[in-house]
């Protein structure tokens, strides 16, 4: 089976239909009327682009389908998310972002509307650490924060049962399981790969990029957090310095323990065998 999902604007589904997908469009009600119940078993989500102000129609539509809203200026519009908190009676929700200057205040809004978020980070400008820092200590410590944010929820869960994670994976570009489709109907990576060649065998190209960075010796290669990484923070500039982001990864990393630490020391589950 096909696993890789592929991102669609509206006007691409009729190609798509069959294959799993996330539909993204700028209207709300086009989304309701274009796709019909044989499409929403195949929906990972939908994803609305602009925020418009009504969401009326998705309210009683599709209940439980997971609704993306996508605010790509999170300084000019994070006050509209106020619109969509309605949405929530029926339907997960969350809310992707960049991580630019500013950001915080939006996400911080996203989650006390208890809307999960999802940051775009790209390669973070060391000035952005510092509010990095802050949201991601709101979200280990802050018991209002009861949605997760990622990248901080998989890799914190990943890191705390020791299972493999990849972090281009958990940010949904990973070529391997995420195509994205212009309105032209052209298919290119996901995400910040945007510009790589996508006809170059694109199902390995995190291991191909991995491998390569160890290779040359870059700063990948003494880092303790290559594994879940795989590079994700060196594309596309190589020469990106990662001190910053490792305090995160560092920070992760002690809660990790630390939680693995208290769900060993706790009583045991129901029916669980005896050590």
């Amino acid at each position: 089976m096909n696993p890789i999902v592929y991102h669609v604007p509206l006007a691409q589904l009729a190609a798509y239909r069959g294959r799993r997908l996330i539909v993204r469009s700028d209207n709300a009600r086009e989304l309701v009327a274009c796709l019909g119940a044989e499409d929403l078993d195949n929906l990972a989500y939908v994803q609305l682009c602009a925020l418009p102000g009504d969401s009326d129609s998705l309210i009683h539509w599709a209940e439980g389908l997971a609704i993306e809203l996508r605010l790509d200026g999170p300084t000019r519009d994070f006050a509209r998310l106020y619109r969509y908190a309605k949405l929530l009676d029926n339907h997960p929700v969350r809310v992707a972002l960049p991580v630019v200057a500013g950001f915080e205040k939006a996400a911080k809004l996203a989650l006390s509307l208890q809307f999960a978020v999802r940051l775009h980070i790209g390669q973070p400008e060391a000035a952005l650490i510092e509010p990095l820092a802050r949201l991601l200590d709101d979200y280990l410590h802050r018991p209002t924060v009861a949605q997760p944010i990622e990248y901080f929820h998989s890799l914190l869960l990943g890191l705390c049962h020791q299972e493999p994670v990849n972090l281009w994976a958990i940010q949904e570009e990973d070529p391997a399981l995420v195509r994205y489709v212009d309105e032209q109907g052209a298919e290119r990576l996901p995400g910040k790969l945007a510009e790589a060649d996508p006809t170059s065998d694109p199902e390995s190209f995190v291991a191909r990029w991995a491998d390569r960075l160890l290779a040359e010796g870059t700063e990948c290669a003494q880092c303790p957090f290559f594994a879940p990484c795989r590079g994700y923070f060196k594309w596309p500039r190589r020469e990106y310095d990662c001190a910053g982001v490792k305090t995160l990864f560092h920070t992760l990393q002690q809660a990790a323990d630390e939680l693995r630490g208290d769900l060993a020391a706790g009583p045991p589950t129901p029916g669980a065998p005896s050590p």
